[in-house]
């Protein structure tokens, strides 16, 4: 059964897609950066992509049934939620030292403000839908 598109909804596992979209586009683009700025800017932003997409997944492998667990599951969004805000100062040095062109630049930045744009929308779901845990 189809859902007309006006009443359709991100999907709530959107953030992991995007975290798994965000690992991949960096990791194609890093690969192409000059050899001799592997271990200052393609490694640490490669990484970056990638404790992005682990984060997203840990939160994701928590099921609360207690305020604790609920703790975990925020703690690891918000874990992601700054690495998020760490990658863009990388990415911006990084394309301004390459000179990497502004639709590139933009496309890459897009995917990186859709994640976090999604991880606080998740952060603030789960505040709503945890709140009466004990």
């Amino acid at each position: 059964m189809t859902v007309i598109k006006s009443k359709r909804h991100e999907s709530e596992m959107e953030f992991i897609h995007t975290a798994r979209e965000l690992r991949l586009y960096t990791t194609r683009k890093v690969a192409g950066f000059p050899k001799r700025y592997t271990f200052t800017v393609a490694n640490p932003l490669a990484d970056s992509a990638r404790r992005i997409h682990q984060y997203c997944k840990m939160a994701n492998s928590v099921y609360p049934v207690n305020a604790h667990e609920a703790q975990i599951r925020r703690d690891y969004l918000i874990r992601a939620n700054a690495e998020l805000n760490s990658m863009v100062s990388d990415i911006e040095f990084a394309a301004e030292l390459f000179g990497i062109p502004p639709d590139t630049m933009k496309f890459w930045a897009d995917i990186v403000d859709r994640e976090i744009r999604l991880v606080k929308g998740t952060m603030k779901k789960d505040r709503e839908r945890y709140k009466n845990l004990q």
